[in-house]
């Protein structure tokens, strides 16, 4: 089987993580990078991200030709629910497929007037208000029809609330239903063909511009049924193929009703992936025109998510030199597995890793052979304890050490030295 290019677009946003998580180290699938935003998430995982103008331009449509045509580009992955509605609208007319739903679907579910109109007679929506509302109608929710990431989205619980959040807004491009009250639901799914290949709901507990950061799997028979039933019915009605999603939400009677369908990847589909279920993969083979079955560990799971930051630096060096004691070796029972990582990602870049230390408790050897790991060093070098590791240090090189007496006399020295807290800053994540 050939390699395939597959180009993330726009490359920096969450749910482009999850494309790229979803593909990286793949042995048929190069993922190839585009922004139209030149501080993409991207440039700090060393790869080469290319300029393309937004969807709104009137260039885009030529600028991405282009750059298909430039970077041999063979499936395009939208990562904004905007891209993902204009890419169904230029399918026909580009020379690489879309990983995504068709135009008719992305017509009904990009707009939340469309979508809630269109099912109105086939799934639970929430009460709309199309008129005027009463005193007891508080609290209503209101959101945009054409929105993305609960951006002006908004509780309104009095008629002064709602007054000031139409101040300077334009209430007919706005969703005006009743306030649901219960748990709120995702539920990543996959088709074939308009049969539904896979369904899997979680949790929101916690949200952060519309991306679920605390979520856990639903293993609840009763809730599963109806999820199924509402996946087979939006799959039918709107013939899916792919990745798809969908939000319920419970109202106060612990009725669901629907929020949403993104005909794109979500952002915490990670959680599904965790159990087995690779979306992407599976839709690139999909498309590939492969059969595809699901095979997936029945587990219960939940994540948590929080910010993870990724460095670019000055720091250059050719040689690493690692302590023992409370660096590479903690609390006396156990491997630094970041400093691992960082020690193989400096020998993947042909640089000497050297292990430096003064440690006189005898157990550096029998550490070393219980975690297999005494063949990983260019040089172990044993000092006395009234030695200097700077004066074995060779130019061009830094040290990893928790003691700040040594790290200063390295830095002092002109060479490179961080503590145990920084070791990621070093990390190059070229996926």
């Amino acid at each position: 089987m050939k390699k395939y290019n597959i180009l993330v677009f726009p490359a920096g946003t969450e749910i482009a993580n999850e494309i790229i998580n979803s593909l990286k180290n793949h042995k048929y699938f190069d993922l190839v990078f585009a922004s139209s935003e030149s501080n993409a998430y991207c440039n700090f995982r060393n790869k080469e991200v290319n300029s393309l103008s937004y969807v709104s331009d009137k260039s885009f449509l030529d600028d991405l030709r282009d750059l298909i045509s430039r970077r041999n580009i063979d499936f395009i992955i939208p990562a904004h629910d905007d891209v993902a509605y204009k890419l169904s609208q230029i399918d026909n007319i580009i020379d690489a497929q879309i990983i995504g739903q068709s135009k008719r679907v992305n017509d009904v579910v990009r707009f939340k007037d469309v979508t809630y109109n269109y099912f109105s007679n086939i799934l639970p929506i929430a009460k709309l208000y199309d008129g005027e509302i009463s005193l007891d109608d508080f609290p209503i929710f209101v959101k945009p029809k054409r929105g993305q990431g609960s951006q002006n989205s908004q509780k309104i619980s009095s008629f002064e609330e709602y007054r000031s959040f139409f101040l300077n807004k334009i209430e007919e491009e706005f969703v005006l239903m009743e306030y649901l009250t219960g748990t709120e639901f995702t539920v990543d799914c996959f088709s074939d063909k308009s049969k539904v290949l896979y369904y899997g709901a979680r949790t929101r507990e916690k949200t952060s511009r519309g991306i679920a950061t605390q979520s856990t799997f639903i293993s609840c028979d009763q809730l599963n049924q109806q999820f199924r039933k509402y996946a087979e019915l939006i799959s039918e009605s709107l013939n899916l193929e792919g990745i798809w999603f969908y939000q319920m939400k419970l109202d106060k009677n612990k009725e669901l009703k629907l929020l949403e369908i993104g005909a794109r990847v979500s952002g915490t589909m990670m959680l599904n992936r965790a159990r087995g279920i690779n979306f992407v993969e599976l839709a690139l083979y999909q498309k590939l025109g492969f059969g595809v079955n699901i095979a997936h560990n029945n587990i219960e799971i939940s994540l948590a998510r929080a910010l993870v930051p990724i460095y670019k630096s000055s720091i250059k060096f050719e040689n690493l030199y690692v302590d023992f004691d409370d660096t590479l070796f903690l609390n006396e029972k156990d491997i630094n597995t970041d400093l691992i990582k960082l020690i193989f990602q400096i020998k993947n870049e042909c640089k000497k890793v050297y292990l430096i230390t003064k440690n006189s408790k005898r157990n550096l050897a029998k550490a070393l052979h219980r975690f297999g790991i005494l063949n990983i060093f260019d040089e172990i070098i044993h000092l006395q304890d009234d030695d200097k590791k700077v004066k074995y240090m060779k130019e061009h090189s830094i040290l990893i050490d928790d003691s700040f007496a040594e790290r200063k006399e390295v830095i002092d020295r002109g060479l490179y030295a961080v503590g145990v807290d920084s070791i990621s800053t070093l990390f190059r994540d070229k996926n």
